[in-house]
């Protein structure tokens, strides 16, 4: 790979001025360990430190890998073009004035650099980054410090800035690097190409992504979910606050806010997703160097009972499993340990133990069958050695290397040597029982979904029958058309109408039989109850006629240039539980649907799941059990189960629906009524780009 095997860099835009990235970038390449050419490109030189330099890179005789451009934006395009007759097969532009600018100049600028990149069927990474790092080889072809050592993590970074600064938070933490990439405005090379350079690369073990932005959200978590079932991702997402003043139709898209299809794509690609710098470089260093957890159940050995209760409460959190230990490892804790410390789990070895009780403990932990996993905790009392307790984890672990063993040194000046040791040894260390835990449960092995294909077969008829009906059509879709592409993905509705007058609500009353619930029709209002324009358990016709008045004037009151069709009479149905069941398309990642809680807790108690469509029955019903009102469903206080198959035939036909009908930008069913033998949706919007 040319990309991470260069045998030979050219420097456009080397420089002696140590102002300029041009010498930074020059001192790197020729200041580390790499073997092979360095060849320095600037017009205005024939020798920079110690090195010929060439006025252009066509002068240089040689064959060039890799060329990085340190140059003015308006000159690269250019010297781009210079390098594809070159033919060199891999281009790093660091310079900046693309399309990050926000210009019309700088946009243009970065099209045509990609086309020329394309048309010489060069790689190109950047513009706009910080540059590439290959440890193993001495590589430093950007303008960052130089890794200690080569390792295990790949980290790919969109910000330089940030990339740089989470190697500096790495140093001296054990952690190592084979791959560190800054790719910058991601003109042609993106996340989902480093992922598949990273699949292919040996000597990574762990992915590490700092990413702003998601260029193909579709092809990024199927690439990802390949690979994260060889090699775990960890993904640090900036910009995942609140939409904001970004307009949305229905209660799916105010309860997605702009972060549910990363939480839903991190689920289906397995990918784990750090929600800050310090949790990134944890999971980083902990998935690099411990094995697999096999499975939740652990142990927690402490000389503390506070941090073991909060290590207790982390697990739970986490959903690990503090085991009941095994009677032979309660034996051999109870003979090594005094009679005060305590034998169950977590194992408190006592605030004046010595590396002798951890060892013993540790020792015994280790051989229980029931224990997969081991998290160590320290306070560093006035009789505790540290330094000695970390050597003796050190040595435990070499003699299970297949027992992850998290140790949690707490504090501050007292645990650094001993927090060193770990390091020198390759060893992450956390600083409270939460981290360890989080560190811990991401070695659980992630799963991720296979999709049965035979339930997503395309039905040509369904989807040309639901084109038909969406044709022509924007904004909230009118009830009968609603009504007539649920009938096609089997969404069961009430019987209803819609009235122009009160004579026709009052007969259309009396043919669907008291009581009734009465609605204003319009393309315009999405929310109806809020201005008055619902009227429900309606017992006659005076109360029909009566409620098409008052609605009508509550809505031409409120919006008095909403268009109206009339009022909607539906079959009034007995109050039930009642679920929420929702799509939105997000423009990176496509369809999803969502789960939740329904009617007016909607939106007050937030108890939803989304997932990318299209979903399984299978994952329908994981959705399920993932809400807190799961238990609403199962049956409680004496209670039968409800229809929970007809509400996970909904989700799928919901995400089914959104797959197939690329116009639909919202869906909201809500309430779906739920009892025991069936479910019926009360209330929809279907919202049409």
């Amino acid at each position: 790979m040319y990309v991470l095997e260069p045998k030979s860099v050219a420097l456009i835009g080397a420089s002696d001025d140590e102002t300029k990235l041009g010498c930074s970038i020059l001192k790197n390449l020729i200041g580390g360990s790499y073997k092979g050419e360095v060849f320095p490109v600037n017009p205005k030189h024939t020798e920079m430190m110690g090195k010929k330099c060439f006025a252009t890179i066509g002068d240089i005789s040689g064959a060039v890998d890799l060329a990085v451009i340190v140059t003015p934006a308006a000159t690269v395009c250019a010297i781009a073009e210079e390098c594809g007759k070159k033919k060199v097969k891999t281009l790093v532009v660091i310079s900046a004035g693309f399309g990050e600018l926000g210009t019309n100049e700088g946009r243009t600028r970065e099209e045509e650099l990609a086309t020329i990149a394309k048309k010489y069927k060069m790689t190109l990474i950047g513009p706009n980054c910080l540059g590439i790092l290959r440890p193993s080889i001495g590589l430093n072809a950007s303008f960052a410090a130089t890794p200690s050592a080569s390792g295990s993590i790949a980290l790919i970074s969109q910000s330089g800035a940030m990339a740089v600064a989470l190697l500096d938070s790495a140093e001296g933490s054990g952690m190592a690097f084979s791959i560190v990439a800054s790719i910058g405005n991601k003109a042609a090379m993106d996340e989902s190409d480093f992922l598949e350079i990273c699949e292919e690369d040996k000597k990574t073990r762990v992915i590490g992504l700092y990413l702003e932005s998601i260029k193909d959200g579709a092809r990024f978590t199927e690439t990802a979910k390949r690979i994260s079932a060889k090699k775990p991702i960890v993904l640090l997402k900036a910009g995942v606050s609140t939409r904001g003043a970004k307009a949305v139709s229905s209660h799916t898209g105010a309860l997605a806010g702009s972060d549910a299809a990363l939480v839903a794509a991190c689920d289906a690609a397995g990918i784990h997703r750090a929600h800050g710098a310090e949790e990134f470089l944890d999971l980083l260093s902990v998935l690099s160097s411990e094995p697999p957890l096999l499975s939740p159940t652990i142990a927690v050995i402490t000389n503390a009972g506070g941090p073991g209760v909060l290590a207790t409460d982390a697990a739970e959190r986490e959903k690990l499993l503090l085991t009941d230990l095994d009677p032979e490892t309660k034996a051999a804790l109870k003979a090594a340990l005094p009679e005060a410390a305590s034998i169950g789990n977590p194992v408190d070895v006592l605030g004046d133990a010595k590396a002798d009780r951890y060892k013993a403990a540790l020792h015994a932990c280790a051989q229980d069958p029931e224990v997969d996993g081991i998290v160590v905790l320290l306070t560093p009392q006035v009789m505790t050695p540290c330094e000695e307790i970390a050597k003796a984890v050190v040595t435990m672990k070499k003699s299970h290397p297949l027992v992850p063993i998290i140790p949690c040194f707490m504090g501050g000046p007292h645990v650094e040597s001993a927090k060193k040791i770990f390091s020198d040894a390759g060893l992450p260390c956390f600083i409270t029982p939460e981290a360890a835990m989080r560190g811990m449960a991401a070695m659980l092995e992630k799963t991720t979904h296979t999709p049965e294909k035979t339930n997503h077969d395309r039905d040509d008829d369904r989807s040309s029958g639901a084109s038909g009906i969406l044709k022509g059509q924007t904004g909230l879709l009118e009830e009968e058309l609603t009504e007539d592409l649920f009938e096609l993905y089997d969404l069961p509705t009430p019987d209803q109408a819609v009235a122009r007058s009160a004579e026709e609500a009052v007969e259309l009353a009396k043919q669907i039989g008291y009581p009734v619930i009465a609605k204003v029709s319009s393309p315009d209002i999405l929310h109806k109850t809020d201005i008055g324009g619902v009227r429900t358990n309606l017992q006659s016709d005076r109360e029909v006629a009566s409620a098409y008045e008052d609605i009508l004037k509550n809505c031409k009151k409120a919006l008095p240039t909403a268009g109206i069709r009339g009022v909607l009479i539906q079959q009034f149905l007995p109050i039930g539980n009642e679920f929420i069941v929702g799509g939105i398309r997000d423009a990176s990642f496509g369809p999803l649907v969502m789960v939740g809680l329904g009617g007016i807790y909607t939106e007050l108690f937030r108890d939803t799941c989304f997932a990318l469509a299209p979903v399984t029955m299978n994952q329908a019903y994981d959705m399920l059990s993932s809400l807190k009102s799961w238990r609403l469903l199962t049956g409680m206080r004496g209670k039968g189960a409800l229809d929970i198959e007809s509400l996970a035939k909904a989700i799928v036909n919901i995400s089914t629906m959104m797959h197939d009908c690329q116009r639909i930008s919202e869906i909201d069913l809500n309430p779906v009524l739920v009892s025991k033998d069936r479910i019926v949706v009360a209330d929809a919007k279907v919202v049409l780009k």
